[in-house]
């Protein structure tokens, strides 16, 4: 146990250009396109250009998607025709769906290197954009490593709660480089703050709603999870993790998979999910489990190790703040 302050230390090119779209606060669901059926005889031949965390495949004639996204996804689609003087137009079965891909959604006449089995020849090629959907994922139920309805990571399943932890630019979600901000827990390192004492999972909010409601604390930590409020939330339903919420999301990020431990966390993060959207930097992370009039349960991200930190301004620390629904 430590006691300190924070130490923060396919191979033809694409015939249309494509700009990549930054995912702002969470982009999950895909909007499918009906099976496009083209005339007997001619070739298609889809290009996939995955942005964020898409994932896309084509088989055959058809167009099947994976169940979820994180950005927008743009294929370019060809087919051969018979001739430069063949016009291009709209294929069997596309038709209802056609005007919503936006401006660049229709047939235009090319040349491409791959017809005619690789000597090149006259084709119709058109650039689709699968939009993001500005909601989160509905419904449930939920597994742990899905994107909850307030487009968070489920990463704690406990007591009938799901528990989703923000992605790292929550503080700034236009800002797809964004980490996690640094504050205190309080103004000074006299206030005990009644009600902010719970350790054990499922206290976290209680302990958040106390600080909140405390004088000398309402400015910081508190009021910044409090405040956040992205697509299918409102303000007021994140919280800071109490000290055993906090030590399962460390511990989920270091396995990614099943159910994470509530007690000491170990060990460096998963290289794929530091790299990640929710991935955390190595350093100290508050909790909202007050640990007397001094200070309050953090932890360190790098190794794991508990910590205990002050909590006045002259010791700010990282936030993450996390929902149960």
């Amino acid at each position: 146990m430590r006691r300190s302050g924070v130490h923060i230390p396919e191979a033809a090119p694409t015939p249309y250009p494509v700009a990549a779209v930054h995912p702002t606060e969470c982009e999950v669901g895909i909007r499918l396109p009906p099976k496009l059926t083209l005339p007997e005889g001619s070739l298609m031949r889809a290009r996939r250009i995955l942005i964020a965390f898409s994932s896309l495949a084509v088989i055959a004639a058809g167009l099947t998607l994976t169940p979820s996204a994180s950005a927008d996804s743009v294929q370019v689609q060809s087919y051969q025709r018979a001739s430069q003087t063949e016009v291009c137009t709209a294929q069997p079965g596309e038709t209802p769906w056609q005007a919503s891909w936006g401006p660049d959604s229709s047939w235009k006449p090319s040349w491409e290197q791959w017809a005619n089995s690789g000597t090149g020849g006259w084709t119709c090629t058109r650039s689709i954009t699968w939009a993001k959907d500005s909601s989160c994922a509905t419904g449930g139920p939920y597994a742990l490593g899905d994107i909850g309805p307030g487009c968070g990571l489920v990463f704690l399943i406990s007591g009938g709660l799901t528990y989703e932890m923000a992605p790292k630019s929550w503080n700034d979600p236009t800002n797809p480089s964004a980490t996690d901000p640094v504050l205190t827990w309080c103004d000074d390192r006299t206030t005990n703050v009644s009600g902010a004492s719970g350790t054990a999972v499922g206290t976290g909010a209680a302990n958040t709603a106390a600080m909140a409601a405390s004088a000398a604390c309402s400015s910081n930590a508190a009021a910044a999870v409090r405040a956040y409020a992205p697509s299918g939330t409102s303000a007021g339903q994140w919280f800071l993790p109490s000290k055993d919420e906090l030590n399962a999301m460390c511990n989920y990020s270091r396995t990614w998979t099943g159910t994470p431990s509530t007690s000491a966390c170990t060990g460096a993060q998963n290289g794929s999910f530091a790299s990640s959207s929710y991935g955390f930097s190595n350093n100290y992370f508050w909790s909202s489990s007050q640990v007397d009039a001094l200070s309050a349960y953090s932890r360190m991200f790098v190794d794991g190790a508990d910590n205990i930190g002050y909590k006045d301004n002259a010791y700010p620390q990282l936030v993450r703040p996390i929902r149960a629904f």
